[in-house]
């Protein structure tokens, strides 16, 4: 009898950790992916800490939307449109707009997820900042590919349910040619 409590007693935090192990795994997979251009990354620090820190480009953005601009409408969140992993179109909500057909609802880390404004915490604005952890062996390459001015860097992100922003990975593209329409 004895050493059957030693082996509950092994194998139970065994089961526990597995469990949350899986858990956690399933719920950072749940979502879509998608594709936006990034800027702001300085080519004379880069990966300080193994992190680019970058500001989002969101399609249709302009100045009035950026945090403490003069137009801010108080919108807390983006609603995504296109098909993934193409954004198309995003337009700032505010948490009292009606859900319409969004693709994705992406808001800003550290943001109320609940939605129902019971949060101890603020409101934050739309998501307009973000950063990458980049393995040591690739910082090399990426701090080549982020100074060369022909190119632009692409962040492919997923977009959790609850409107959490993770991201994946770098990509390059060529620069579009400025006044080019896609």
């Amino acid at each position: 009898m004895r050493g059957l409590w030693r082996g509950m007693a092994i194998l139970l935090p065994l089961a526990g950790l597995a469990y949350s192990w899986h858990a956690t795994r399933q719920s950072a997979a749940q979502g879509v992916e998608w594709d936006v251009a990034v800027r702001g990354y300085d080519p004379r620090d880069l990966l300080r800490g193994h992190y680019i820190r970058f500001a989002y480009v969101w399609p249709d953005d302009t100045p009035d939307a950026a945090d403490g601009a003069a137009g801010n409408t108080g919108a807390t969140r983006l609603c995504i449109e296109g098909e993934a992993p193409v954004i198309r179109r995003t337009t700032p909500m505010t948490d009292q707009d009606q859900i319409r057909d969004c693709q994705g609802i992406a808001r800003a880390a550290g943001q109320d997820r609940s939605g129902d404004g019971t949060s101890a915490r603020p409101a934050s604005t739309i998501p307009r900042e973000g950063r990458l952890f980049v393995p040591q062996s690739a910082a090399p390459g990426m701090e080549r590919a982020l100074a060369d001015p022909g190119q632009q860097a692409i962040l492919r992100f997923r977009l959790r349910p609850d409107g959490e922003i993770i991201p994946l990975r770098l990509s390059f593209q060529p620069q579009p040619v400025a006044g080019a329409q896609p």
